[in-house]
């Protein structure tokens, strides 16, 4: 049998050599947790694959591979590939399903089966009995889809070893943070590891200096969540967003209130969403949407009764893209005063920021829509390929609510602080302004801008700018 070469690092190795049925890993990026959780499924198959597991089984040994949704298990798979030896597999690996079959004690016996899943359809997940699982990229993996996977750790015949590994989640009631505090306090079959990407020895000088240039793109919190594990509840890029919550949707327009709209314009595999905001309080009152794949004319007509009803007085639409001019044009001859938004990276960035800002200073408000408040949760600092880390949605996520509510956002109108007093509930009071308040003393005006100018030097301390 195919000898392993390990080569691994001692918090690796501490992993490897855990006796717990379940390895609970809250680590850094670049700490090398995917490596030891494939050195561990090779060396579960080196222990199972003489005993044929169990006879009572189909098949004989399963293992399961969950990352949160296809595009993430790309870099699993293609290790899966290099280092699983060829002749512990049966025939050709499916590219198309991402499985692989393996030859028993390599006599010829098809005994086992790995399987790679997406939890992004939690339906999926189900109705399996495993002997290994290995579930990557835990913090992006919803409660939902973890729920379905929880009768799968108890089949009978199997004994199951599981690796959850993972950065810090974002909030504490994501079941991998409670998860890891669970096998912190010592939880019978669990044992905790955590490590800083600072004790991966095998990183180079240069792959360390990378790291620490992305202090100055990043802010703290997101930097030290990503390359120390650090946990943080304000390392995601949008911050309070509970505290946001607050209404219910309205049916029709209340009197006196001016009404403004973002329309983010679905492509082959995204959805069209419509935010209908009130101006004067920020504050989302309508929201539409329709998936990817629904008639065009349905929704040309379904924005332009929205947009009529509550007589919006401007409206921001994506106009970016094949596609999104001739809608835009549609919806301009409806007599919608509509207004081009091109997405270039210059206003995607203006658009994210102030959005970010606003909830920094909770001067931003909506009822609670699951798509908006999902997509914001995983909205975070991300790091694609070579690149530079930028806020974005994790692989197989959305941002279209957000880019829909955002730029209803920016044709609301602008605030300035009331008093520079905390109100009682621990934040900043603000007040409109710029809408036909009158005029204001130049005292007064020096007052605002030194208040704006404390506010902005703030922000620019977290990596956050206008």
């Amino acid at each position: 049998m195919t000898t392993i070469d390990l080569n691994l690092h001692p918090f690796q190795q501490a992993v490897y050599d855990t006796k717990a049925p379940n390895a609970v890993i809250e680590a850094a990026r670049r700490g090398g947790k995917s490596r030891v959780a494939l050195r561990k499924l090779q060396k579960v198959i080196q222990e199972k694959m003489p005993q044929f597991v169990s006879e009572h089984v189909t098949p004989p040994f399963h293992a399961w591979i969950v990352a949160p949704n296809f595009p993430q298990s790309n870099q699993v798979w293609t290790e899966l590939l290099t280092f699983i030896p060829r002749e512990w597999m049966m025939g050709e690996p499916s590219i198309e399903h991402k499985t692989i079959r393996l030859n028993g004690a390599l006599g010829g016996r098809a005994w086992g089966l790995i399987e790679v899943k997406s939890a992004h359809e939690a339906n999926s997940l189900q109705t399996a009995g495993l002997d290994f699982l290995w579930v990557t990229e835990a913090q992006e993996i919803s409660n939902e889809a973890f729920n379905r996977m929880v009768p799968m750790l108890h089949s009978p015949d199997r004994k199951l070893n599981a690796i959850w590994e993972g950065i810090p989640s974002l909030y504490r009631d994501h079941w991998f943070w409670r998860m890891c505090d669970a096998a912190m306090s010592g939880q019978r079959g669990y044992e905790y590891f955590h490590w800083t990407c600072y004790q991966n020895p095998m990183l180079s000088a240069y792959q360390l200096e990378d790291i620490e240039s992305d202090k100055a793109l990043m802010t703290d919190a997101a930097w030290r969540r990503m390359y120390l594990a650090e946990r943080s509840e304000s390392a995601g890029f949008f911050k309070n967003i509970d505290a946001a919550v607050s209404g219910d949707m309205l049916a029709t327009p209340l009197p006196g209130a001016r009404y403004v709209a973002g329309l983010d314009l679905g492509r082959k595999h995204d959805a069209t969403v419509l935010w209908i905001l009130d101006a004067n309080q920020r504050k989302g009152v309508y929201h539409q949407r329709w998936d990817a794949g629904e008639d065009w004319s349905q929704q040309r007509e379904g924005v332009i009764y929205a947009c009529q009803q509550f007589d919006v007085n401007r409206l921001f639409v994506d106009a970016t893209g094949m596609g999104g001019d001739m809608f835009y044009q549609a919806l301009s001859e409806a007599g919608l005063p509509v207004e081009e938004y091109i997405f270039t990276e210059p206003t995607r960035m203006d658009l994210l920021n102030k959005f970010a800002v606003s909830m920094e200073r909770y001067t931003a408000f909506f009822p609670a829509v699951t798509e908006l408040m999902r997509e914001m949760r995983a909205y975070q600092f991300i790091k694609r390929g070579n690149g530079k880390p930028r806020p974005d949605h994790p692989e197989g996520e959305h941002d279209d609510e957000i880019m829909a509510f955002g730029m209803g956002l920016l044709l609301c109108e602008d605030l300035v602080p009331e008093s520079p007093r905390q109100s009682g509930r621990g934040r900043m009071s603000y007040l409109i302004h710029g809408n036909g308040d009158g005029p204001i003393g130049v005292g007064h005006r020096m007052q605002i801008q030194a208040r704006r100018d404390r506010m902005q030097a703030r922000w620019e301390r977290s990596g956050i700018t206008l």
